[in-house]
């Protein structure tokens, strides 16, 4: 090969070789962008509960610790959520399927507001028992009745095909007698394994018991399938449905047009802004500042 011929060759391979590197420092670029990015996001998310949970440290009144609040557990961000509006509106009545922290949390607001009762229905004599003793713990018993029954056929309306794997099943009828005038329901339970669409039951259970400015929340929207309920109940039941871009989402439904009684601190947070949070009907204030606006 002529000496030309073997440097036209060394050119193109060297060519060649710097379009590879090229991309593979591009290529080494974007992956690291990403990977900050990811980074980024991650620590924000984890951030986000750290400060959900420090507020609502600060608000509870109990002694003890709660519950570990990773895993199957509800967030710090809903929980922090839960416990500001049921200080903000006092409801009468409290209903929750599936206990665990949020028993906890929703019996000190309640306690903490001198009024209200909560029913909280658990399928687990297990995790019924352990909630029990927290409550025993920080003598909150007296707000909660902590009912325990084996989940049993489903046999109303059902989002749950007739022909599915896994049969409809929920909490006992039974459970919920004497039970009316429901100002909140709060929609965390039975598990997703129960069957498809393990939740939509909770409604139809208790559309009846609910006072006319009842709202009712459903966690864990970030599922498709709890959405899929939320829209059906609102579509169905007449509410009007608000998501919240919390850690596992949460789904928020309200009857149009109906009043809320917020807390006289929304009212005082026109005059002060040294509480902006009053104005969304939260109140981070310390038990000694309360009623101080």
């Amino acid at each position: 090969m002529s000496e030309p011929s073997n440097q036209n060759v060394e050119k193109s391979f060297l060519t060649q070789l710097e379009a590879l590197e090229d991309r593979f420092l591009q290529a080494s670029k974007e992956h690291a962008g990403k990977l900050t990015r990811d980074l980024i996001i991650v620590q924000n998310r984890l951030y986000a509960q750290l400060e959900s949970l420090a507020w609502l440290q600060r608000r509870l009144a109990i002694k003890g610790q709660l519950p570990p609040l990773r895993g199957w557990a509800s967030s710090p961000d809903v929980l922090l959520r839960l416990h500001t509006h049921i200080m903000s509106t006092r409801p009468g009545v409290v209903v929750e399927c599936g206990g665990g922290a949020s028993t906890v949390v929703i019996a000190d607001a309640l306690s903490q507001n001198g009024t209200g009762r909560l029913v909280s229905l658990e399928h687990s004599a297990y995790y019924g028992e352990q909630t029990r003793s927290a409550l025993e713990g920080e003598d909150l018993g007296g707000w909660v009745d902590l009912c325990i029954g084996d989940l049993v056929p489903w046999k109303g309306e059902h989002l749950n095909p007739a022909d599915a794997k896994q049969p409809s099943r929920w909490y006992p009828m039974k459970l919920l007698e004497g039970v009316e005038n429901v100002d909140l329901l709060w929609v965390d339970g039975p598990p997703g394994a129960t069957c498809l669409f393990s939740r939509y039951p909770a409604l139809p259970a208790l559309a009846d018991k609910l006072s006319p400015n009842a709202e009712v929340w459903m966690d864990d929207t970030i599922r498709q399938e709890e959405k899929d309920i939320c829209e059906r109940w609102a579509a169905d039941y007449g509410f009007e449905v608000e998501y919240y871009a919390l850690e596992k989402g949460l789904g928020r439904l309200t009857r149009a047009g109906a009043g809320v009684q917020r807390s006289p601190m929304v009212s005082a947070a026109l005059e002060d802004d040294s509480h902006p949070e009053w104005a969304l009907g939260l109140d981070f204030s310390l038990p000694e500042e309360r009623g101080k606006p």
